[in-house]
């Protein structure tokens, strides 16, 4: 097996799983769906190549928390008003719709997705080296701020996570959480294993997540003279309050 690895790293981030309009959710990790659908425009994947979506979902999927960050809550209105001379209608009203959309922010996530399918693999290696769209956090508005592409190895993702190097030649104060795929007996569920990303017709299948973790001895560390450009490694003292 080969793991694609992942720098997911940015001021705001949003993984939603169950959102509805009013209310825009985000997990605490990036989502198996949003991972897939960021490796999707790499790919320069149309939304109806579910063929192309379901040989991507086969990955499994690992996520290190490098930093945890904070949440934020956006309050949004659409609609109302008028534009081009015209009344402004949303969802069949002229009311304002009022939204609240939640964000990670400061947040930095190391992903491993891994594939039996090695040419699979390298395929998605090199489209994050030269993505054919632009890639994003989850949410059009939120670009990473660090390249996304973060290496190719022959392991498991799990081994994958806890063998990168972690991105500073400090280790962390805490213990490093660590969400990886496992068997349903073992886990609890995610609605996010996506089936369709069409348009009006998304869907998604559930898939079962456990949380283990990786102490601060056992990081391998970056060296000292190595150029570090992570927030992780930038300011490891920073703490974004919740709200």
């Amino acid at each position: 097996m080969k793991s694609v690895l992942l720098r997911l790293e940015g001021p705001l981030q949003s993984w939603g799983t169950q959102s509805r309009f009013p209310h825009r959710d985000t997990e605490r990790e990036p989502s198996k769906s949003g991972v897939l659908g960021l490796v999707g425009a790499a790919l320069g994947m149309p939304r109806d190549d579910d063929a192309r979506l379901a040989e991507l979902a086969a990955a499994t999927m690992g996520v290190r928390v490098d930093r945890e960050g904070g949440t934020l809550v956006d309050y949004h209105t659409a609609g109302a008003g008028r534009f081009d001379g015209k009344e402004h209608r949303v969802c069949g009203t002229s009311n304002p719709i009022i939204t609240r959309r939640a964000y990670l922010s400061d947040a930095s996530f190391l992903v491993a997705l891994g594939y039996e399918d090695d040419a699979l693999a390298t395929a998605i290696d090199d489209a994050l080296e030269s993505p054919r769209w632009p890639l994003f956090l989850g949410r059009r508005a939120c670009p990473p701020s660090l390249p996304v592409r973060a290496g190719l190895v022959a392991a498991e993702p799990e081994a994958a996570l806890r063998a990168a190097p972690w991105p500073s030649p400090a280790a962390p104060m805490e213990r490093v959480r660590l969400v990886v795929e496992c068997d349903p007996d073992k886990g609890h569920p995610r609605q996010d294993q996506p089936l369709s990303f069409r348009l009006h017709a998304r869907h998604f299948a559930r898939r079962f997540v456990c949380t283990t973790w990786i102490e601060p001895g056992e990081l391998a560390l970056s060296p000292e003279d190595t150029l570090q450009t992570s927030l992780v490694a930038r300011r490891p003292e920073l703490r974004t309050p919740a709200l």
